[in-house]
């Protein structure tokens, strides 16, 4: 026994030694292969000279500003294109505004406007002036420029262009749809510590509602839920009993505390008690702005009216209720045909993937399915009823009830 004591003992002494002989060269490896933090530079302190410089340049701008404001352009322009030159960028984005925008008695020039706003881009930090530029191209339907102007931004981590670069790879726009990267620009967006979007938080909510881009997450919805109070995804919440206990009375409730005329219209076919809409006419509680401005065709000639329509695609199925959007043609600006294409009431839609994925499933799945065309999307979004899909299972429940 003692024999085995002393071999362990004298065992264990050589491993100490060793191990004190080796372990500083094998820390020293350890600390050559980690590389160095590097330190952040700290900003120049400015001189008196330029802080006075600057205190000039902000008080001269508020001068010229409030010329413009009164209409003396006589005054306020040459002053306002001397501070963008010297880069003073507020007067840029200025000038940008007031020549996109016709206002102030300046003469309406996109073109002149655009090339202020960048002036303003090409020098900026903050992303003001590309996200203005990508909001203007965007409702000129030239989606190519808009997303490579949010793409600068939200890849210097600003809010705006993180929200609305999502925005457009979740309409496809610009860019082939794809719901996975928009769910990832959407959600930095959502959690900027600086400024989070609130349009993302809103967006994000019914995004994992929905199941879009992801898998449907109850705990999700509630977490956005908290951050944007969409009254809407509650009532669908409690009429489906998705994450909470089954309540319609209560659903019911918050559609009218909230005047959701729509989805209120729309009671009768959530519960499968409504009859045919063809040919009915309904107002959307959200309008749909894109509609504003009429669209050419890219193919197509010989329509009598030339004119892209779009049509709302509404979706009931015991267990969900889903609408979403559909075109009856390709613009000339934007997608580049890289739509995805579904035959239903004898016109062909153009829409994403997903919308065609969730329109075939629930085609399979016997859902009744109701598509309107809108009227009149720019004063309170009127649709009139263009056809019911899948009427054979909404007269069999109206025969069970």
């Amino acid at each position: 026994m003692r024999l085995w004591l002393c071999f362990f003992l004298g065992l264990f002494i050589f491993d100490v030694t060793v191990a004190s002989s080796v372990s500083p060269v094998y820390a020293a490896s350890r600390k050559a292969k980690r590389p160095a933090k590097k330190l952040k530079k700290a900003p120049k302190k400015k001189t008196a000279e330029q802080l006075a410089e600057e205190a000039r340049q902000k008080e001269e701008f508020r001068k010229a500003e409030a010329d413009l404001y009164a209409r003396k352009t006589s005054s306020a322009l040459p002053e306002l294109t001397r501070l963008c030159e010297a880069e003073y960028l507020r007067a840029c984005s200025m000038l940008g505004f007031a020549y996109v925008s016709g206002r102030y008695g300046v003469r309406e020039d996109f073109e002149e406007g655009v090339r202020w706003y960048q002036k303003c881009a090409d020098k900026e930090n903050n992303f003001f002036c590309h996200n203005e530029l990508g909001r203007l191209y965007y409702r000129r339907n030239e989606f190519d420029k808009a997303f490579d102007y949010y793409r600068k931004g939200a890849k210097a981590g600003n809010s705006v262009s993180e929200y609305r670069l999502g925005q457009m790879y979740l309409e496809g726009k610009g860019v082939p749809a794809n719901s996975e990267k928009a769910l990832r620009w959407l959600r930095r967006a959502a959690h900027d510590v600086k400024k989070p979007s609130k349009e993302a938080q809103c967006t994000l909510v019914e995004m994992s509602y929905y199941g879009i881009g992801m898998r449907p997450s109850a705990k999700d919805t509630a977490y956005w839920l908290k951050k944007c109070d969409n009254k809407f995804i509650k009532a669908l919440r409690l009429f489906y009993g998705h994450g909470v206990r089954k309540d319609r009375a209560a659903a019911k409730e918050i559609l009218e505390q909230a005047q959701l005329k729509e989805a209120l219209a729309d009671w009768g076919d959530l519960t499968g008690n409504s009859k045919p809409s063809v040919g009915k006419t309904s107002v959307r509680d959200l309008a749909i702005p894109e509609d504003c401005t009429p669209k050419e065709l890219l193919f197509g000639a010989g329509r009598k009216n030339p004119k892209i329509q779009t049509y709302a695609v509404k979706i009931f199925h015991p267990d969900y209720y889903r609408t979403f959007d559909v075109r009856d043609g390709v613009s000339s600006h934007g997608t580049d045909g890289r739509d995805q294409v579904f035959e239903a009431c004898g016109i062909t839609f153009y829409t994403t993937l997903e919308n065609k994925r969730l329109f075939n499933k629930s085609l399979h799945q016997k859902a009744v399915i109701k598509i309107s065309v809108y009227k009149n999307a720019c004063l309170g979004a009127e649709m009139t009823g263009v056809c019911d899909l899948n009427l054979p299972w909404q007269e069999k429940r109206e025969e069970e009830e």
